[in-house]
């Protein structure tokens, strides 16, 4: 049984019930208030040497992107969507790198011809055919070099690496990069990037893997000759989705790795060399409420289920099937009677024609009834763009944005 948790409204100031009531649910309120200072945290702790991106895939809203980029230093795309998205939102190309297998031919002639400042080389293939594609526009191409490491990091809830994978070239096979970039001489070579996974909340498992990679680009800058500019270390920085997990010390993370970094940089003898943190879920996800109201309410053989209009559809995440292996529930609160103390169990579920729209099992909270706002924290990042939203043609969600000066504004795409 999943106990309710005595939570305060985080988003201070901000009326959730008159927003819900006002704009309609299902909604998503993000503050960005929070976003804001959790950037300029992140920046003064990383110091001088280390840059942070913003991993647009968290959440691309064009709005949330034009705030962001007076804040962070660039960002990470994943596609030419993002790579559109990002330009609309005042970044500039230059400050963007370019991950993901399988790029297309289209969005690599978008990007080069645009000075993009990295593509990061997923495969062989994929640097002869950027080659190819800069020589026919006459011009250069910035690549990186994505490493899958050889050791894994079990620390992480999500694992990029350390195992075959799609993404980035073995650590062993990348003297096959080395042999065809001599022979490409139309790819400028920046450095280096290696994400070995994500969601991990042990600062010592962070701290680990930054040094691993460190280890790495010291062996192949010694091996291969050729001298980095940058070294992108990917992010991890995780989240406490769930019950008893706790907050990230980030402060130790990133003093830490500030100081490994400065340290390397002597050792190497690289004063110019940048670190680039690229970080969507630890900057978005805690800033983020989905809001759905309750619309029916019924016992079936000893389990309460409360109907919700919203769900999986509009959150895949909150349902559990967005990588979870054993479900759990995301923090719930009954935002219409937060402090009621009398409570129930109750089992949560969206909409859909699905036994799997659910959206949280046997939740322990305050007395529920038909017509309450249920709020699920932490779903500012990987939740609204990651969702299925065409199953059963209901309606997209409402999008809701705080600003500095506690203005409330509708940022949804077809607003």
């Amino acid at each position: 049984m999943s106990k309710a948790h005595n939570i305060t409204i985080p988003f201070k100031g901000i009326n959730l019930i008159k927003i819900a009531e006002e704009y309609g649910t299902p909604c998503y309120v993000y503050d960005m208030r929070f976003v804001r200072d959790r950037i300029r945290r992140l920046r003064n702790n990383l110091g001088n040497d280390i840059v942070l991106y913003y991993a647009v895939k968290a959440n691309p809203n064009t709005e949330i992107l034009t705030l962001l980029s007076q804040e962070a230093d660039g960002v990470d795309i994943s596609s030419g969507g993002e790579f559109g998205l990002s330009l609309q939102g005042g970044f500039k190309p230059e400050n963007m790198s370019f991950a993901g297998p399988g790029k297309s031919d289209d969005e690599l002639r978008e990007v080069i011809k645009n000075n993009i400042g990295s593509i990061s080389i997923e495969s062989i293939h994929e640097l002869k055919k950027i080659q190819k594609i800069a020589e026919e526009l006459n011009t250069n191409a910035n690549v990186s070099l994505r490493i899958n490491p050889s050791q894994v990091f079990k620390e992480f809830a999500i694992k990029m690496g350390g195992r075959s994978s799609q993404f980035g070239i073995d650590e062993e096979r990348c003297d096959e990069f080395f042999t065809l970039l001599g022979k490409s001489g139309n790819c400028n070579f920046i450095g280096y990037h290696v994400y070995s996974g994500t969601q991990c909340l042990i600062p010592e498992a962070l701290i680990n893997n930054f040094k691993n990679t460190m280890n790495i680009v010291k062996k192949f800058t010694g091996d291969f000759g050729y001298t980095p500019q940058q070294i992108n270390f990917g992010g991890g920085f995780g989240v406490p989705y769930y019950k008893k997990q706790g907050s990230l010390p980030v402060q130790d993370v990133c003093d830490a790795l500030s100081d490994v970094f400065a340290d390397f940089k002597k050792e190497l003898d690289l004063p110019k060399l940048t670190g680039i943190i690229e970080l969507g879920r630890y900057i978005m996800a805690e800033a983020g409420y989905y809001i759905a109201q309750v619309v029916d309410k019924k016992n079936s053989r000893g389990t309460v289920y409360c109907v919700l209009n919203g769900g999986m559809n509009h959150h895949i995440a909150a349902s559990g099937n967005f990588g979870q292996v054993i479900r759990k529930n995301f923090k719930i609160l009954n935002i219409s009677h937060p402090d009621n103390k009398k409570t129930e169990v109750v089992t949560f579920v969206g909409p859909l024609c699905t036994t799997i729209d659910i959206m949280g099992s046997k939740v322990e909270i305050p007395q529920v009834t038909i017509g309450d706002y249920i709020g699920f924290m932490n779903s500012g990042a990987y939740a609204l763009t990651a969702s299925p939203l065409k199953f059963l043609s209901h309606p997209e969600p409402v999008e809701i944005m705080v600003t500095d000066s506690d203005k409330v504004i509708n940022i949804s795409s077809a607003s």
